[in-house]
């Protein structure tokens, strides 16, 4: 069976920001592509290079933000490849919102409070398909319908603070998909939402794709959604992608020490081993991230990891592969002596 090619192919990815205390080094070589119909999540601490990342794709870098190196091939089916690290901004209109489709952190921010949730959907449609105001209304109601909020009808003409922060983060995937893009990116789609809710949104995410064949980026700190949700992952930190592999194995064999710190900090990996009723004493990830405008002479996580040998200060380690047939890597000199599992 043939293997459909990457919708996006991000290659050595480089990306500055100019202030006044000198370049900061955001986002450094990443490399990844993403294929139809896959979802891939990109996970780190806060500061770790994941939304600026995700910002290149769409043009939308602050004015002090450059892609310094690499390419950003996006190339759905049927369409010529376009360079968005290159593309004009005529072509980055065009892309937002249509191509490419991103629901951003904070819907309470990202949403216009003195439109109705309908108008601000139809107004992709409009941009973008050259829909009339008559259609681009119809086409609203049904998204509203199809991301799961009730009583469509009436609801396409509530505004945002008539809604409840779940039903805003709906509104927000149904303008996205709006359009029918190759590329769904969702930045933090489930931050300050309730347990609940947030099953529900991943749901939708999930049958989404199930129905439409589109590619999802899910950018996340939150390790615990990945394993269910996602089919590969991604994990960064100061700017570098550390380890990446498919989503189970990242979770139950992970490669990289900052990986494997981040999964000992999710209480439910503790719970087993204590009696009932008792609380853990969650372990933490001890230090601060680099200085990314004064980057360590070897591995960033060196200073904050309990493996860390005088080879790690040293030389900046590449990714290496830990299993090629599974596709899993990490940058880490160390890797073969993580105990991470029996028999690992």
């Amino acid at each position: 069976m043939a293997v459909s090619r990457p919708v996006l192919s991000v290659e050595g990815l480089n990306i500055h920001f100019h202030t006044r205390r000198g370049d900061i080094y955001a986002v450094d070589d990443v490399t990844f592509d993403i294929h139809p119909g896959e979802i891939v999540a990109l996970v780190g601490e806060s500061g770790s290079g994941k939304s600026v990342t995700s910002l290149s794709m769409m043009g939308l870098l602050p004015r002090i933000g450059q892609i310094t190196g690499g390419r950003l091939l996006f190339q759905p089916a049927g369409q010529d490849p376009v360079d968005l690290a290159r593309a004009p901004e005529k072509e980055l209109r065009r892309v937002r919102g249509g191509g490419i489709g991103m629901i951003f952190q904070e819907p309470m921010t990202s949403l216009n409070p003195a439109m109705t949730v309908g108008e601000q959907i139809a107004e992709a449609l409009v941009l973008h398909d050259q829909a009339d105001r008559h259609a681009a209304m119809a086409r609203a109601t049904d998204l509203l319908a199809a991301v799961g909020i009730a009583n469509p009808d009436r609801r396409v003409g509530s505004y945002t603070h008539q809604m409840s922060g779940g039903m805003r983060q709906r509104v927000m995937i149904a303008i996205a998909i709006a359009c029918r893009p190759a590329l769904l990116i969702a930045d933090e789609p489930t931050t300050a939402l309730d347990v609940t809710t947030q099953a529900q949104i991943l749901d939708i995410l999930k049958q989404l794709r199930d129905d439409t064949g589109m590619a999802v980026l899910f950018i996340t700190h939150n390790l615990s959604l990945v394993e269910t949700f996602a089919d590969r992952v991604m994990v960064m930190y100061a700017g570098q992608v550390v380890e990446y592999g498919r989503a189970a194995d990242v979770m139950e064999t992970p490669r990289h020490p900052y990986a494997r710190a981040l999964l000992d900090c999710l209480p439910v990996r503790h719970l087993g081993a204590l009696g009932e009723g008792a609380l853990p004493e969650l372990p933490t990830i001890r230090g601060h991230p680099p200085d990314l405008a004064h980057r360590p002479a070897g591995c960033a996580f060196a200073m904050r990891c309990d493996m860390a040998r005088d080879a790690c200060r040293v030389g900046h380690p590449d990714l290496q592969m830990v299993d090629a047939a599974r596709g899993h890597a990490t940058r880490c000199i160390a890797w073969r002596d993580m105990n991470v599992a029996a028999g690992a």
